[in-house]
């Protein structure tokens, strides 16, 4: 596949003395229209006719939104050698330690990019999931009162929070938070998905089910998931039938928690196990 973008973006190159386009100018083209399988290839050739800072950056932003996170490092570190000045490798390099688990040197990243840009929330917000990931929960919410101090809009800072105030059993003010982070960003459907498994922790399962039945409607990829909780809720609700038929249905693309319950419950007539509840996936 990548040798067939490589191709496509050689192509491209054979007309550039026609329309004018660099390669890195294509590779900022192709990654600003989120198409980053072709912003890679794109850096890729503009990285091998000149091993420019702003090329190897550009390389390394790609690998980033694909989840080369390993290969993004590499390449923002080589820029930095090549003599960039762009600060947001302090920031974008912290970002790829947080999903490597590098805890402790992306918050050496991410506090040098704050130093220079105080006034950032994202950088507030990354050492928040930082904290929350080492079970900081009181550390992880300044920084996202810090974060939401400078952006009241910031989708994914409310969604942190909400899942610092579940861990810490503050159901309501969780609620709250994962309606915002949906409000502001009606694309984080896994906000509506955990106000749904909060309501049934609450004893709301009409509620509930009505969240998960939207969700089950909508074209989510955690719908095993959906399935799984709204099996749970159907069984609070006295619906053994719809419990075991939902289960099925997870089980079927893969939901373990709901293949035991299926066998415990429906089959076996047992007791439900209920699936360990966890906030912070996206």
């Amino acid at each position: 596949m990548m040798r067939l973008i490589i191709s496509t973006v050689l192509i491209c190159l054979f007309a550039f003395g026609v329309i004018g386009q660099s390669p890195l100018e294509l590779a900022k083209q192709n990654y600003l229209a989120g198409r980053y399988e072709e912003a890679l290839a794109s850096a890729a050739v503009a990285v091998s006719l000149e091993r420019s800072p702003d090329a190897l950056f550009m390389r390394g932003s790609a690998h980033h939104k694909l989840g080369h996170y390993t290969e993004a490092l590499d390449d923002y570190d080589r820029a930095r050698i090549a003599g960039s000045i762009d600060d947001e490798i302090f920031l974008n390099r912290g970002i790829c330690k947080v999903s490597l688990l590098m805890f402790e040197s992306a918050r050496l990243d991410l506090m040098q990019y704050l130093e220079y840009h105080p006034e950032d929330a994202r950088s507030y917000y990354w050492l928040a999931t930082i904290d929350y990931m080492n079970m900081e929960n009181k550390s992880s919410l300044r920084y996202l009162d810090e974060a939401l101090a400078i952006d009241s809009t910031y989708s994914d800072a409310y969604y942190l929070r909400a899942a610092n105030m579940a861990e810490l059993k503050k159901m309501n003010l969780a609620l709250e938070d994962f309606q915002s982070a949906l409000y502001f960003n009606p694309k984080q459907q896994r906000a509506k998905l955990n106000m749904a498994v909060i309501l049934i922790g609450m004893g709301q399962y009409d509620n509930a089910l009505e969240m998960l039945s939207e969700l089950r409607l909508e074209n989510v990829d955690f719908l095993s998931q959906v399935l799984y909780y709204r099996g749970e809720t159907l069984y609070y609700l006295h619906d053994l039938d719809g419990a075991c038929a939902d289960w099925n249905d997870s089980a079927e693309l893969g939901d373990r928690d709901a293949q035991k319950n299926h066998k415990r419950v429906c089959a076996e007539r047992g007791k439900l196990k209920n699936k360990k509840r966890t906030y912070f996936q996206f």
